[in-house]
């Protein structure tokens, strides 16, 4: 039977030191394939802002995000061009 993509682990971004030391704030969209085995590849990100400060760290976090994958006619099927948006925000009220 058909089934969509089930996410089953997403791992959340750690705030890099230095941007958390600034007080630095920003956003990174991200866009990703995940595979027949539900595994996440090609990723990439599209914008973020300010620039370069969360690449990485929203990066490292995708690529361990798992899936159980789409099913198209009983079958696992890639899908390409997923896309996700991270916020990195400071706590509030410390």
């Amino acid at each position: 039977s058909d089934r969509d993509i089930v996410p089953l682990v997403r791992v959340n971004p750690e705030y890099p030191p230095r941007a958390k030391q600034r007080g630095i704030e920003g956003w990174v969209e991200v866009e990703f394939t995940i595979t027949k085995v539900g595994t996440v590849t090609d990723e990439r990100v599209l914008r973020s802002n300010p620039p370069y400060v969360f690449d990485r760290a929203a990066l490292q976090a995708i690529r361990r995000w798992r899936y159980n994958p789409q099913i198209e006619d009983g079958r696992a099927v890639e899908h390409v061009g997923q896309q996700t948006r991270f916020a990195f925000e400071m706590p509030k009220g410390r």
